[in-house]
């Protein structure tokens, strides 16, 4: 058994966990972002994704609320569960305070998402 510094620690060392939710918040901040292009870029853009290429306007007009929505919900989910479980452990609080940044980044591109919609 080792022993360290903040013994509370010893149960959340699953780097498993940690590799998960941050791919899961790059893939919800990802796809937030095309969502927000989509809808925000002029209608002669164009989008290219391994050499297919749409133009904005051709795209429907639920790509983007919907991109949005579910990219935010991801990253708020996956990054507000890290930092809610990261708090009694991370002694600097920087990481926690990042995780929450990205939370509420998510839960802005939700409501954003859901604003367009309608």
């Amino acid at each position: 058994m080792a022993y360290t510094a903040h013994p509370e620690t010893r149960g959340l060392t699953d780097t498993g966990w940690h590799v998960l939710t941050a791919i899961g918040a790059v893939v919800g901040i990802l796809a937030a972002a095309l969502g927000a292009w989509i809808e925000f870029a002029p209608i002669n853009g164009t989008i290219t994704f391994f050499s297919n290429t749409w133009y904005v306007a051709d795209l429907s007009t639920l790509w983007a609320p919907f991109l949005m929505m579910g990219g935010g919900l991801l990253a708020a989910i996956s990054m507000g569960y890290e930092s809610l479980r990261d708090w009694p452990g991370e002694a600097s609080r920087w990481l926690v305070a990042l995780e929450l940044f990205v939370a509420l980044v998510g839960i802005t591109a939700l409501v954003i998402g859901f604003v367009l919609l309608f």
